[in-house]
């Protein structure tokens, strides 16, 4: 059976979840202990980050879009890839500006207005008003970009649920979610009803961290 080493919140092995339960894939979940000082993790993955997956071999495969695309080749059914080069690309192009842009836009934002203090995000009696409102134009510019690409699409794989979808559910569904920024339906009525379903698919159900991140007052 595949080993997983993830965090349960953490939104790269989150996605990997979301994916291995889209294809009925069995794996065993393991949370890595002392991961920055386990030699036996640093094997695994050098950069001694999650999520790794190692295969029953004991192969491991490092960062999560690979180890996405890696279960696209290795379990093909259901595709998670359109079969056009072109839209294969466009998803690709979708998944990665997701996790290297609009991620980095989403912490600015986050970590202006909260302390992390795991499982939750803890509001800071005063924070800088035009960080924040600068930080934010930044996610809504990249909002406004994947309300565009679901025009005339369900999924933003068109008629499949694609790895670009999985990587942005847990973004989506879940940060900018709980902060309150989608759904706005005036501005986003696309990307809300996406959310909307993709929270309610059994893959992205099953995948969904034990103990969600929230809100706690100072």
């Amino acid at each position: 059976m595949l080993k997983l080493y993830h965090f349960d919140r953490s939104p790269y092995g989150w996605k990997v979840r979301i994916v291995l339960h889209e294809k009925g894939v069995p794996f065993e979940g393991i949370i890595p202990q002392n991961k920055g000082e386990d030699p036996a993790f640093a094997k695994l993955n050098p950069h001694r980050l999650t999520p790794v997956l190692v295969l029953e071999d004991g192969r491991a495969i490092y960062e999560s879009t690979v180890i996405n695309e890696y279960l696209e080749e290795a379990h093909p059914v259901p595709a998670m890839l359109p079969s056009d080069p072109w839209e294969r690309a466009r998803v690709r192009m979708i998944e990665d500006g997701s996790d290297q842009y609009l991620s980095a836009a989403i912490r600015a934002m986050t970590l202006v207005r909260f302390e992390y203090a795991p499982p939750h995000l803890v509001r800071r009696p005063t924070f800088d008003l035009g960080a924040f409102e600068a930080a934010r134009a930044r996610v809504l510019e990249h909002l406004d970009r994947l309300e565009a690409e679901l025009a005339g699409r369900r999924w933003f794989g068109g008629e499949i649920f694609s790895l670009a979808d999985a990587g942005l559910v847990p973004v989506v569904t879940g940060t900018l979610t709980l902060q309150g920024i989608v759904p706005e339906r005036m501005r986003f009525p696309r990307l809300a009803d996406w959310a909307e379903e993709a929270a309610a698919r059994p893959a992205c159900r099953a995948a969904s961290p034990k103990q969600p991140t929230t809100i706690r007052e100072p």
